[in-house]
């Protein structure tokens, strides 16, 4: 398997900030806080899923209002 350093980061799961360098090929990853999955999932490194939950309350919130608008406002302008 090869690892791309140029796309890889590492983060480290705990409750308190560790520092950890992780060493591919002699070079050092960088050590992120946080980390966005393939599937848009918002992964920290204290395991909180509090940022996450806010982002896909945001996301909804923004669905409804595009419907609200598209839906809505036009059946009652139509009236």
């Amino acid at each position: 398997m090869r690892i791309s350093t140029s796309k890889s980061e590492a983060m480290v799961l705990d409750r308190k900030r560790v520092a950890c360098p992780l060493q591919v090929g002699g070079e050092v990853l960088p050590q992120v806080e946080e980390f966005k999955y393939l599937s848009g999932v918002l992964f920290t490194s204290e395991g909180k899923m509090e940022r996450e939950i806010d982002r896909r309350i945001g996301a909804a919130s923004a669905v409804m209002r595009s419907v609200y608008r598209t839906v809505v406002v036009k059946k009652e302008s139509k009236g």
